[in-house]
């Protein structure tokens, strides 16, 4: 079969699944669909990679075959033999000072150590939601500073949306001299990665790896993390659910991600 598009890339929570986090069947038909006809199909999120095993188990991408971008574009793995592909960690040299402009904000960090959520202060729904949902194990540790010895690919910071809507710009500002994006995934999580790491960059350094053009790639995604990947993407599809800005960076918008919107886009666009 001759793809309209070659790879697709689709975010996770409210493009891929439900609401109460299912995957439909019609959805999981029509992905496979997409991967037995020759395409390239991307679990692309802001999960950590442990959060996504369920979803790629369910699609059946160890036999099938596909890719999963995790942490927000810090680590790109094959679906089918687990190996890492691609990373990108945070500076070490860069946590000094974003322990500063946290503690000055007072806000909770989280970052992550093999799969592990490292925290300090951490405690609230946001945060308990993200480690029960993605199956993290959970340390506590009495000091950020002399515990983060090692890379990470991501800081992450829980809280009510209006209270990380203040900080994120605060935030920014303190950072804004070094190669950090800051950013947020979601109202309740703002986070901080590598500059240059982000859905859209992992997708299409995905795509010029399997000799994929960037025109022959689309990506399906609802969230403010998602509006690189729609940029980049040679077709962004946001869903009927989708914040503002991702609706505003896509092309096309599809229905919601409780009818069959991945689906339907695939079935539109890519078969």
């Amino acid at each position: 079969m001759n793809l309209k598009k070659r790879l697709a890339a689709v975010d996770i929570d409210g493009t891929l699944v439900t609401d109460t986090k299912e995957l439909l069947p019609q959805t999981k038909t029509d992905i496979q669909a997409f991967i037995q006809n020759g395409g390239v199909f991307v679990l692309a999120t802001g999960r950590p990679t442990p959060g996504i095993r369920r979803y790629a188990e369910e699609l059946d991408l160890k036999h099938l075959g596909g890719y999963i971008i995790s942490y927000n574009g810090a680590r790109t793995f094959d679906a089918k033999t687990n190996a890492l592909l691609f990373q990108k960690n945070i500076p070490p040299d860069c946590y000094s000072r974003i322990f500063d402009a946290a503690e000055k904000l007072n806000l909770p960090l989280t970052g992550y150590k093999n799969d592990v959520a490292v925290t300090q202060k951490a405690n609230d729904r946001y945060f308990q939601m993200e480690t029960t949902i993605n199956r993290l194990e959970i340390q506590r540790v009495p000091d950020m500073r002399t515990e983060f010895i090692y890379e990470t690919p991501k800081f992450l910071i829980t809280g009510e949306a209006d209270f990380l809507g203040d900080a994120e710009g605060k935030l920014r500002a303190m950072l804004s001299d070094l190669p950090l994006a800051v950013f947020r995934s979601e109202p309740f999580f703002l986070e901080i990665t590598a500059q240059g790491c982000d859905k859209g960059a992992a997708m299409l350094e995905l795509a010029a790896a399997c000799g994929i053009k960037q025109e022959e790639t689309m990506a399906c995604g609802d969230g403010f993390n998602d509006v690189t990947m729609l940029c980049a993407a040679g077709l962004g599809v946001a869903m009927a659910n989708a914040q503002a800005p991702a609706k505003e960076a896509a092309a096309y918008i599809t229905e919601s991600n409780l009818e069959n919107g991945v689906g339907n886009a695939l079935r539109k666009f890519a078969l």
